[in-house]
C-alpha cells in the first residue's frame, strides 16, 4: 500500500512520515498562472523559495512531490501568448526544483506537459471526473502515468472500480477520506467555483455550494454515512480488487490532525470518532503558518457588506473554518458501525438506488451518528441568515440596485 499526502508545509512533520507508506506528497503555491482546486485563500502562505526547500526536504526522506495544475478550467486564457509564456516559466522553474510530478484535470495541459517536458511524470486529477473504462482508456492513451478516480461517486462500487482496474495498467488512485456526498448536485459548480477562486491574489469567493451541502448533512445525516469515505479498516476489500494507492486530504490541517489520519490508514484501524479523518475543518490549533491578515485579504472581505461582516463571522466560526473551535460537534462513533459495513455494497450500485426505499445507511446513521443539539440550535439560523443574505443580494457592499444593467 502507498499513501498519498497533502503538504502543509511542516518541514518538523516530514520525519515522522518515515514510519509510514507515504510514497507522494502534493500541493502547490498559494498563486500560479494556473490554478488549482482549492481557493487560494485556503493556502498556506508560501513563497518559491520555500516550496523550493520542502520539495528538497521531501526527497531527502525518501518521498516524492506532485504540484497540482489541477484546475477544472482556466478560462480559455491558455490559448493566449501571454498564458503560454508564464506557463513555459512555471514549468521550467518546476523542472529546477525537480518537482516529480504533475497533476492536471484536462487533455490539453497533460498533452502539453508529455510533449514538452517528458521527464514530469504527469497524473489526471479528480476533477477531471473518470468514473468509466472509457474514460480511463482515454486518458491512459495520452500517456497519463496516474488517474486519481472520480472517489465522491465511485468508492463503493466495487464492480465498476473492477472493471476500470482490469482495463488500464498505469496507477490508480482512490481517495480514502473523502467525505463529499455521491452524485452532489453542487459537484461541477463546486469545482468550477474553486477554479475560478485560485491563481490569483484577489478573487473573491463564498463557497455557497459548501454551506447548502453542510447545512444538507446536518439536516439529514445519512448523508455523512452514504458518503465516499473508506475506513482504514476496509482497505484490504479494495486491495483485493488491484487498488493499492490511497490519498489522503485535506492541505490546510494541522499537522497533529495530518499525523492522526497518516498513522489510522497506515495502520488499518481507527476507534473513535471518524469525522476526525474525514473533514478538513473544526481544529482546535491552526495549521503551520495560519496567518490572519493573508486569509481575511484573500477572502476579500471589503467586498462584504459592513452590516454583514458579523455574519460571515458567525458562519466561520461556527464551522471551525479560518478560526479554531475547542470541539468537533458531530460525531460519528466507528465502534456503531457495523463490522462488515463495506460488504452491503460489493454486489449492488447505490447510484441506481433511491435512498428512502434502501435505507442501509439511514439506520447506520441512526445509531452512528450524534450531533450536538446545541450546535444544531446556534447554526441552523446562521444557514438561513446567510443564504437568506446572499440570495436577496443585501450581503454585498454593493446593493443590487447599484449594480451596473446587463447589456
Amino acid at each position: 500500500m502507498k499513501l498519498v499526502l497533502p503538504a502543509n508545509y511542516d518541514f518538523d512533520l516530514l520525519p515522522q512520515l518515515m514510519h509510514y507508506s507515504v510514497s507522494e506528497i502534493y500541493g502547490k503555491l498559494p498563486y500560479d498562472i494556473v490554478g488549482g482546486g482549492r481557493p487560494s485563500y485556503m493556502s498556506t502562505p508560501l513563497s518559491k523559495r520555500r516550496l523550493k526547500a520542502y520539495v528538497a526536504a521531501i526527497h531527502a526522506h525518501n518521498m516524492e512531490f506532485n504540484y497540482l495544475m489541477n484546475t477544472s478550467c482556466i478560462g480559455n486564457r491558455e490559448w493566449t501568448r501571454r498564458f503560454q509564456k508564464k506557463l513555459n516559466a512555471l514549468l521550467d522553474w518546476l523542472s529546477d526544483i525537480k518537482v516529480d510530478t504533475i497533476t492536471v484535470s484536462f487533455p490539453y495541459l497533460l498533452q502539453l506537459i508529455k510533449k514538452r517536458y517528458p521527464h514530469f511524470k504527469v497524473k489526471v486529477g479528480i476533477y477531471a471526473q473518470v468514473d468509466t473504462v472509457k474514460r480511463a482508456q482515454y486518458w491512459e492513451s495520452l500517456g497519463a502515468d496516474g488517474i486519481n478516480l472520480e472517489s465522491f461517486s465511485i468508492n463503493r462500487s466495487f464492480e465498476k472500480l473492477d472493471r476500470i482496474r482490469k482495463a488500464v495498467s498505469c496507477e490508480l488512485v482512490l481517495i480514502a477520506n473523502t467525505f463529499c456526498q455521491p452524485n452532489c448536485p453542487f459537484q461541477v459548480y463546486h469545482q468550477n467555483a474553486f477554479a475560478h477562486s485560485s491563481g490569483s491574489k484577489r478573487r473573491f469567493f463564498i463557497d455557497y455550494s459548501m454551506i447548502q451541502c453542510s447545512m444538507r448533512r446536518l439536516t439529514d445525516p445519512t448523508i455523512l454515512i452514504s458518503a465516499g469515505w473508506i475506513r482504514p479498516e476496509d482497505l484490504h476489500h479494495y486491495e483485493a480488487i488491484g487498488y493499492h494507492t490511497f490519498k489522503l486530504i485535506e492541505r490546510n490541517i494541522p499537522s497533529d490532525a495530518l499525523l492522526r489520519r497518516t498513522r489510522a490508514y497506515a495502520e488499518r484501524r481507527y476507534e473513535g470518532n471518524l469525522a476526525d479523518i474525514l473533514f478538513s475543518w473544526g481544529f482546535d490549533k491552526h495549521p503551520p503558518g495560519f496567518s490572519w491578515l493573508h486569509a481575511l485579504k484573500a477572502f476579500g472581505i471589503w467586498n462584504i457588506h459592513p452590516r454583514r461582516l458579523g455574519l460571515a463571522k458567525k458562519f466561520l466560526k461556527a464551522q471551525g473554518m479560518l478560526f479554531t473551535t475547542p470541539k468537533q460537534p458531530i460525531r460519528i462513533h466507528t465502534d456503531r458501525i457495523p463490522d462488515k459495513f463495506i460488504d452491503f455494497f460489493k454486489d449492488k450500485e447505490c447510484a441506481d438506488l433511491e435512498c428512502g426505499s434502501c435505507g442501509y445507511c439511514a439506520r447506520i446513521a441512526e445509531k452512528a451518528v450524534t450531533i450536538d443539539p446545541d450546535f444544531l440550535k446556534s447554526i441552523f439560523p446562521v444557514y438561513h441568515d446567510l443564504t437568506s443574505a446572499l440570495v436577496d443580494g443585501d450581503f454585498w457592499a454593493v446593493q443590487p440596485s447599484q449594480f451596473p444593467a446587463c447589456e
